[in-house]
């Protein structure tokens, strides 16, 4: 497989790894070394939106290394047979995590199985990107750190390949982050639990103790919480209160503690509010605050300090390339720039059943499963086909989804950085003083005036992987929590004042950036900047069909966990709000806005249980 990865290489713009692929390592020494950098003009500052034609030019550049990747294996793969008569169906639409692995388990189950994405690319928001104006820096532009790496490997597992084949991933060391404080401070949160606690004790004495009995609980709640909750599905609310999934974890600690905002949490352990902002920023990479996190979330900070950070060497595109070789050689069909219009729904008396999908240029293909992999509410608004599914049905569904509650949106911004910026890790956060009012998301420019401080997240992956910058440079991408779309025009109409203008927003978010970088000792960042470009909420939205622009889809408050999320399945028992959904058979669901919900490793463990459902009705791909 050499020269398939020597052609991803070429195409993508970047040099072939010379790390041997599979060893999962500890660490890669960053790179030491800066060079001093004159100062710019307003030039520099310049953003371009990915709807750029340069940005297409980019992105034709990693489908035609996609398409290089496909032909590769069409030479040295045997070819699938051509008589597929006696093999179930299966469409999925989306190419997304799920839609990809979906597909490619579906296809080793013996299903002749069609994959149709939309976009040039596959991956959804799983992607690496190299800006043409400066293709030697890097981004993810999705996905930023790797968790729960088993995960991925089973992943991989399942589809009859070893993860250590394709991708390398090595431990981020020896920090998971950097938090960077409001007051010029800083904490570095280091897996050597011994030094974490004493650290923890200089900031409140006493509190080391409390760190410790907080991340045990917080791990009960990984271990178990997942086991009950993540790993099988729910269906009812009853769940919460059966002794077989709940036993162990309502042992290990209060359930209180599990289901209460997680704020209530932090201040059992912790009275420094420095504290309780340290081990519940993870909620900025979900969607959520800590006042409207459960408890149950703190895993996240768990899963962080006990399993570590980890990161793919070469970026995230080696994962999403690595499952499209993958299902490619598995016999799947792959078909990009392929936009779906309806999912055909057939209805024979009170059953209906989707029997395939109508493409936007008229073509009609049947199957005797449908897997949607868009966000869940532009399936409901959109997609399903309206003469079979009466009108009121589809938009009682449709109008529950747009109740419901959605995460926070986020303006991105990515750096071409003409120099190193040593006191950056390659994850770290920025916490406002004010710790409560730093979580309201900003939806008008005034919001990000001094002495405001939003809390946002910074990526530097260059720390660890020196493919991702020239040497003595730094590639970096900032995530800045704001409004969704829906979220800043009911703020805007309840204060009676308009929703910040786009670019007003962007230009105010970024000044509030550097603003921050200067008073944590970065220096004038902004003179350091080659080339910028930005994706706003509006391009997210209209990039990934995201209801709101809300990039992390519906967000994963209590009443939307579990049972009380949307189903993967229509019709399935479930909350009251759920149960009178019209019934679709043959229609499954996979994606961020479903159950389990948000983030690559619970898409893929949600992967999993979603076969399982379709393998017990549909049985394996080979007819009888």
């Amino acid at each position: 497989m050499a020269h398939m990865t020597s052609a991803v290489a070429r195409g993508s713009g970047l040099a072939s790894n010379p790390v041997a692929q599979g060893s999962v390592r500890q660490r890669q020494t960053p790179r030491a070394g800066t060079r001093a950098i004159g100062s710019k003009g307003s030039s520099a500052m310049r953003g371009v939106s990915l709807r750029s034609a340069t940005e297409r030019r980019s992105h034709a550049g990693v489908r035609n290394a996609q398409l290089a990747c496909k032909a590769a294996i069409a030479t040295e793969t045997p070819s699938v047979a051509q008589d597929t008569s006696d093999r179930k169906t299966a469409v999925v639409v989306g190419a997304g995590v799920g839609g990809l692995t979906l597909a490619g388990r579906l296809a080793r189950a013996g299903y002749k199985v069609t994959l149709l994405e939309k976009n040039s690319v596959v991956g959804g928001r799983m992607q690496s990107y190299n800006p043409p104006e400066a293709p030697e820096y890097r981004f993810d532009t999705g996905p930023s750190l790797l968790l729960f790496p088993e995960k991925y490997m089973e992943a991989f597992e399942a589809l009859g390949e070893k993860m250590e084949d394709h991708v390398q991933i090595t431990r981020v060391e020896p920090s998971a982050y950097r938090a960077h404080y409001g007051d010029g401070t800083s904490f570095d949160l280091i897996y050597d639990m011994e030094k974490m606690r004493k650290q923890v004790d200089d900031i409140e004495p006493g509190a080391g103790g409390a760190f410790i009995r907080f991340l045990g609980a917080a791990r009960a709640s990984l271990d178990y919480g997942v086991q009950a909750f993540i790993e099988q599905d729910s269906t009812s609310a009853l769940d919460f209160i059966n002794p077989k999934r709940i036993f162990k974890l309502a042992l290990s600690q209060n359930p209180l503690d599990l289901v209460l905002p997680q704020v209530n949490q932090m201040k059992g352990y912790f009275k420094d509010p420095k504290l309780t902002a340290l081990f519940s920023f993870q909620q900025l990479y979900v969607g959520l605050t800590p006042y409207n996190a459960p408890g149950v979330f703190s895993l996240l900070a768990a899963t962080e300090l006990t399993d570590g950070v980890w990161y793919p060497i070469g970026g995230f595109q080696k994962v999403r390339d690595a499952f499209l070789s993958i299902i490619t050689k598995l016999g799947v069909e792959v078909r990009m720039e392929t936009a779906v219009e309806k999912i055909l729904v057939e209805t024979e008396g009170e059953a209906k059943r989707a029997t395939g999908v109508r493409l936007a240029g008229g073509e009609t293909l049947y199957a005797d499963v449908v897997v949607a992999n868009p966000d869940l509410p532009f399936v409901y608004e959109s997609m399903l086909e309206a003469d079979a599914v009466t009108t009121p049905e589809l938009e009682a569904e449709s109008e529950r989804l747009s109740k419901m509650e959605y995460s926070c949106a986020v303006i991105a911004y990515n750096w071409c950085v003409e120099g190193k910026l040593p006191k950056l890790l390659q994850h770290n956060v920025f916490l406002g003083s004010d710790y409560e009012k730093s979580w309201d998301r900003p939806w008008e420019v005034a919001n990000f005036d001094a002495p405001n401080q939003p809390n946002f997240y910074v990526h530097n992956p260059s720390y660890t992987d020196p493919t991702c910058a020239p040497e003595g440079c730094d590639s970096v991408m900032i995530l800045l929590p704001v409004a969704n779309i829906q979220e800043a025009a009911d703020k805007a109409a309840k204060a009676g004042r308009p929703v910040g203008e786009k670019q007003a927003m962007t230009d105010a978010g970024r000044e509030a950036i550097l603003r921050r970088f200067s008073e944590a000792g970065l220096g004038d960042v902004g003179k350091m900047i080659k080339h910028e470009f930005v994706i706003d909420p509006e391009e997210w939205a209209e990039r990934y069909n995201i209801k709101n622009g809300a990039v992390f889809g519906l967000s994963h408050g209590l009443l939307q966990l579990a049972c009380f999320r949307p189903p993967t399945q229509t019709g399935l028992p479930a909350t009251p709000w759920w149960a009178d959904s019209p019934k679709i058979d043959n229609l499954y669901f996979v994606g961020a806005s479903t159950r389990p919900g948000n983030g690559v490793p619970l898409v893929m463990m949600g992967v999993a249980v979603q076969f399982e459902n379709i393998i017990a009705k549909h049985g394996m791909g080979k007819k009888a």
